[in-house]
């Protein structure tokens, strides 16, 4: 949904100053979407007056609602549902009750999609920060893998976080082999998941970080598929 199209509750409610109401009829007029939401929920409010039919109030009205406001707090709240929908299909016609409710679902559904929008955009403008950085070395430093190391980085943007593992010269797998990391604290480790390096030995991994991960090491395996719960494998590369 484009930014501006969020708009058209205000627009019509008269909320907007002067300036975004100019803003947004000129949008109005490119907008297909908005043009046809705009025409659907006029003609459903300009019809309301059409079919309104004025009744006189009935002399128990008032001792109905102050009946209702005064009622105590143990009254089943069915029979309270029930009293409102009747006093409510008593003052309106079944086509008016019709269109002032679909006309409130279309509010609903418009301030719902522009709280989303507002929180997604509110997310999108949250900076990405850098909290930890480890160095992965070789856990072998005198065989064929001592040459292959990277690094991880957890990054943080609002409440999310993102592990971010980067390894290079890795040697090559076989078939169903994968390269599985784990996090380590106190003796305890959680599978973070497996990747694959491409052709010239460069691997990559991204992970959601939930509460429940916290590590003070990483540990990168060489296992026979992807199925481990358990390091099975070779040991490759790991945080000191």
């Amino acid at each position: 949904m484009n930014t501006e199209c969020a708009n058209l509750l205000s627009f019509l409610s008269g909320e907007l100053g002067e300036k975004e109401k100019k803003a947004f009829a000129e949008h109005l007029i490119q907008c297909s979407e908005c043009t046809r939401e705009y025409e659907q929920m006029t003609e459903a409010w300009d019809s309301l007056k059409w079919d309104f039919e004025e009744k006189e109030p009935s002399s128990s009205l008032k001792s109905e609602v102050m009946n209702f406001v005064f009622e105590t707090d143990d009254e089943v709240p069915v029979r309270r549902e029930k009293k409102w929908s009747g006093f409510f299909f008593k003052q309106f016609t079944p086509v008016t009750s019709g269109l002032l409710l679909a006309v409130l679902v279309l509010v609903f559904v418009l301030l719902y999609s522009n709280i989303q929008l507002k929180k997604e955009l509110a997310a999108i403008n949250l900076p990405m920060e850098v909290k930890t950085s480890l160095s992965l070395q070789p856990a072998n430093k005198t065989g064929v893998n001592m040459k292959t190391d990277g690094a991880a980085y957890i990054l943080q943007q609002g409440e999310e976080r993102r592990l971010i593992v980067q390894i290079q010269n890795l040697p090559s797998l076989q078939d169903s082999e994968v390269y599985q990391v784990w996090l380590l604290k106190d003796g305890k480790r959680r599978n973070a998941g497996t990747f694959k390096p491409d052709e010239a030995g460069t691997g990559s991994l991204t992970y959601k970080l939930s509460i429940d991960d916290k590590f003070n090491q990483i540990g990168i395996t060489k296992e026979p598929d992807s199925n481990s719960t358990k390091p099975r494998g070779e040991k490759i590369v790991g945080s000191s």
